[in-house]
């Protein structure tokens, strides 16, 4: 009986040790997704669409994009719900974040307008960071004559990127209120073979290899 109590306490300790050490050692670039607005602030409605939905769409598919092998993921929402910025950085900052990405669609109330926009809260910390992002987001425009336009990434006294221990940058990554993107932001996923990312899924690509190349993996 002495015996089988100490076999079984000397394998708890193992088990428990080895379990600890795992989590210790996962290596993994700790990304935290940002999805703007929700629950009683939808954030732009147009056509029909309303951004808080869609900025989850994007955000859940750029946790699935990127490799589960190099990056671990941590959404602020995974649902429909209220945060304010102050709670959504103490999300990240619960997650000891190694980056923040707030993810956003812009809207202007001329249908015509149609750009992306990166900004960064504290230039010490986020600027080169949402410069990166910046750099890398090469969406081309609804009609895929050539690359959206992007504006100059701009600082924004904004809750979520200031406070934040991570860098931290927003994106901004076209118009839901311009009438072509609109439409294609209400295309569902083709399922025919060799077709063409949805603009949800453009995007998410887009943001993905901003991440990746800043985290150098």
């Amino acid at each position: 009986m002495r015996l089988s109590r100490f076999v079984a306490a000397f394998l708890f300790v193992f088990v428990t040790t080895q379990f600890g050490a795992a989590q210790a050692a996962d290596t993994r670039y700790r990304v935290c997704l940002d999805p703007g607005h929700g629950g009683s602030d939808p954030g732009a409605v147009y056509g029909g669409l309303v951004e808080k939905h869609l900025n989850l769409d994007i955000a859940q598919r750029v946790a699935a994009a990127l490799d589960s092998t190099l990056y671990i993921t941590q959404l602020t929402r995974i649902g429909d719900t209220t945060l304010g910025n102050s709670e959504r950085a103490a999300i990240c900052n619960a997650f000891t974040a190694q980056v923040v990405l707030s993810i956003h669609l812009n809207a202007s109330s001329d249908p015509t307008v149609d750009y992306v926009w990166f900004f960064y809260g504290k230039p010490s910390k986020d600027k080169a960071f949402a410069a990166t992002m910046d750099r890398e987001y090469a969406i081309l425009r609804p009609d895929g004559s050539g690359p959206l336009t992007h504006k100059t990434i701009t600082n924004f006294a904004n809750g979520t990127l200031l406070k934040s221990k991570a860098p931290a940058a927003l994106a901004e990554g076209l118009f839901i209120s311009n009438a072509q993107e609109n439409a294609l932001l209400a295309a569902a996923d083709s399922t025919e073979p060799n077709a063409s990312p949805s603009r949800r899924q453009q995007i998410a690509n887009e943001l993905v290899k901003g991440i990746r190349v800043w985290a150098g993996r």
